[in-house]
């Protein structure tokens, strides 16, 4: 609806868009728009309820997501997809460049591209998150868990973070994985 004077006030040119979900809103990021949007869907289901998943997708899981377990997932995980583990130089170039003869830059995602983290300290659901974000929830709601975790109530691996605080190693290596998959499918070809 305000598409219009948005897109003119900041100048973009381009006519290709891409969207973000986390855990739910990964529902969204695989319903809106159309086969040309590029998605990335972190911690939540990477196709729509028919199993079916078009256009450029960069799905992230993690075996530690308590909230949307990967065993739940890894089965639903459609087979064109092309799976990577988070220690790829796809995934983090900067770790291999020393390594290889071609600059990082040259390896392009598959289309459909799912990143599995699973090393013992993978990040869990609540890890992909901003930092800022889970250190306000760490000061706000720990008092509560105590009385969350005697009441069985669902904390979305909140209790995890707590112990792992680890969003900023995670963000580390997500941020820039996810600004490569974008760039490489939403500048291409402009």
């Amino acid at each position: 609806v305000l598409w219009g004077p948005v897109i003119e006030k900041l100048g973009i040119t381009g006519t290709r868009r891409g969207i973000v979900g986390h855990s739910l809103g990964c529902g969204t990021a695989i319903n809106t728009g159309d086969r040309s949007w590029a998605r990335v869907c972190i911690a939540g289901y990477a196709a729509n309820q028919g199993g079916q998943a078009d256009g450029a997708i960069l799905f992230i899981s993690s075996v530690n997501d308590g909230a949307v377990p990967l065993n739940r997932l890894r089965d639903r995980i459609p087979s064109d997809f092309v799976q990577f583990g988070d220690d790829s130089p796809l995934v983090r170039p900067m770790d291999f460049e020393v390594v290889q003869d071609s600059p990082p830059n040259q390896q392009q995602f598959p289309l459909k591209t799912a990143v599995i983290f699973e090393r013992r300290d993978a990040p869990n659901h609540i890890s992909f998150l901003s930092d800022g974000v889970n250190n306000a929830m760490i000061d706000l709601l720990s008092p509560l868990l105590p009385v969350a975790q005697a009441l069985k109530i669902p904390v979305l691996d909140f209790d995890k973070y707590k112990i792992s605080q680890d969003s900023a190693p995670t963000a580390e290596i997500v941020i820039p994985m996810v600004r490569s998959f974008l760039k490489q499918n939403l500048l291409s070809g402009e």
